[in-house]
């Protein structure tokens, strides 16, 4: 299976503390009548930029209706089923240019379903779609103020590394630090 293939749906299998937490599925792509709940998440995280936002809106409805072939993939958080409600996403793709590299653009929960492993679900899903230990590295750019502070939290918790070199594809703007996931356990971590 390629990185950007769809696949079934996969229960998210933690424990979580709240027995009033309905059941939650993490599964591939995005619907049109989905894309204005994603769309209103992003925005109410307050952590996308307005051109990030503009990004995520173009990604979101080229993946609602175009036929597959797109390089980037939505993963949706979802309670309830497969069809029940978006409570969570993460978007990413491979770097044009950059074989076995990828760009994480953007994730995001439900402040209601914060902090209950949905986040981390959605960041293993994307490890096991691009092919965990196969090699290559997840990028992204989030940052480095202090609204910013639990969001490099999450990041460090799930294997992501401060990045303290520069890369022709991720020189962080002004206030931005820039994070990168090795996918492969052997990784050097002074690759070329």
């Amino acid at each position: 299976m390629s990185a950007m293939e769809p696949h079934a749906e996969t229960p998210v299998e933690e424990d979580f503390p709240s027995d009033n937490l309905p059941e939650v599925h993490i599964v591939s792509g995005i619907k049109p009548k989905e894309v204005e709940a994603v769309l209103a998440m992003a925005a109410a995280s307050g952590r996308f930029s307005s051109d990030a936002l503009m990004s995520a809106e173009d990604m979101a409805w080229d993946s609602a209706y175009g036929g597959g072939g797109e390089l980037h993939a939505f993963i949706l958080a979802k309670t309830g089923g497969p069809a029940g409600p978006v409570i969570g996403f993460l978007c990413f793709g491979p770097i044009a240019h950059w074989p076995e590299n990828y760009e994480l653009y953007g994730i995001a929960v439900s402040p209601e379903f914060q902090r209950l492993g949905i986040g981390t679900a959605l960041v293993a899903e994307m490890r096991r779609r691009i092919g965990n230990g196969r090699g290559g590295r997840v990028f992204l750019e989030t940052g480095d103020d202090e609204p910013f502070a639990g969001a490099r939290s999450f990041y460090e918790a799930n294997g992501f590394d401060q990045e303290h070199r520069f890369h022709k594809h991720f020189i962080p703007m002004e206030g931005g630090v820039v994070y990168r996931l090795n996918l492969d356990a052997d990784d050097d971590p002074n690759y070329q």
